[in-house]
């Protein structure tokens, strides 16, 4: 609790350093992400992709060493998708990018510490074109949901309040926002906190490319089966 207070009062600080450095500019900067839609059409797009993928695999396994390429699709528990690698899925949810090149996925050696381990672990022995759902909780990802971390400032003069709205999010520089919880004419409360914080999160994992492992490939330690790791959908 005392870790999460000071990395919070610190952010704070940064909030309101940068707000007397720009207190002579009209407006101050804000970022306003784009909040994923849950919709029906998305979670069929979902479905399908894992039925298709589960129609096609080959026996092929993935051991350590092997190079590798995956497909995605990162989501919550209500089905909410905030990221993934198939172009069906990101246009049906509301998230497509037009820059991205979703044909590549997402490449690496398997079992080489290019990726976290739950990530290694779950990949090993799949199979060309098998499907594997992986859940993690708060505690692995971005935390549980931290109440200090909620913040209500009341220096008026540091910014012109009337420009914020309830879920706008404030940048707070090097990769940091807040959303903003409340407004009044004298004080505005921010959340500090990711907005992942205290969720579950699934990733749904399709192998869809193996070349096999270089010749100088000697790596240890690899699990001598599929871990059992799965979600509901």
């Amino acid at each position: 609790m005392k870790k999460s207070l000071f990395i919070s009062l610190a952010l704070l600080s940064g909030i309101l350093l940068t707000a007397c450095g720009n207190k002579s500019e009209e407006k101050t900067e804000t970022e306003n992400p784009t909040t994923p839609v849950v919709t029906e059409e998305c979670k069929k797009a979902v479905e399908e992709y894992i039925s298709w993928s589960d129609k096609q695999w080959e026996w092929d396994e993935v051991k350590a060493g092997d190079n590798i390429v995956v497909d995605y699709i990162w989501r919550l528990e209500d089905g909410t998708v905030f990221d993934t690698s198939i172009k069906s899925v990101a246009e049906a949810c509301e998230i497509y990018n037009e820059g991205r090149n979703y044909n590549e996925g997402l490449s690496f050696e398997a079992w080489a510490g290019q990726m976290v381990k739950w990530f290694d672990n779950g990949v090993i022995w799949m199979k060309l074109w098998q499907t594997k759902t992986v859940q993690f909780g708060p505690e692995e990802w971005y935390g549980e949901y931290d109440e200090s971390a909620v913040m209500t400032i009341w220096e008026k003069e540091f910014w012109d309040l009337s420009q914020f709205a309830e879920g706008d999010y404030v940048s707070l520089g090097m990769g940091f926002a807040a959303k903003v919880l409340k407004v009044t004419d004298k004080d505005i409360t921010l959340d500090l906190n990711h907005e992942l914080a205290g969720k579950n999160l699934i990733f749904d994992i399709t192998l869809k490319e193996n070349a096999g492992a270089n010749e100088s490939t000697d790596i240890q330690n690899v699990p001598e089966e599929t871990p059992e790791v799965s979600a509901e959908s």
